[in-house]
């Protein structure tokens, strides 16, 4: 479906919707980080510590992702048919777009009192 080069993107701007990065400085600001895998209870977590400069920004962004799959994957369930690959692409779009996200089908949340 789509290049590698083209996944890195949208990955890129799901880290930072507010900004296009290029490949050559969002790599290295993204993949410099160690990372530990833990199990536990059926479930996996990954623990990332950036290395670089920018660590506070890396982490800000870090935590987008995180926000962003995390979102998707609690909607795509409820969701049958559709894909997570596109949740997601709609999720990342509706960031940078500053629009409200909410993909077909969906029940829009009720508003509080």
């Amino acid at each position: 479906m789509g290049l590698i080069d083209n996944w890195w993107s949208w990955y890129t701007r799901l880290a930072f919707p507010q900004s296009r990065r290029e490949a050559i400085t969002s790599r290295p600001l993204l993949l410099s980080a160690i990372g530990r895998s833990t199990k536990h209870a059926g479930q996996t977590q990954l623990y990332l510590t950036p290395m670089h400069a920018a660590q506070k920004k890396v982490e800000h962004g870090f935590e987008n992702i995180r926000r962003g799959l995390r979102a998707v994957r609690q909607t795509a369930e409820q969701l049958l048919g559709h894909q997570p690959w596109d949740l997601l692409v709609r999720y990342i779009v509706a960031q940078f777009t500053q629009s409200p996200w909410l993909p077909d089908g969906a029940i829009p949340a009720l508003a509080g009192p």
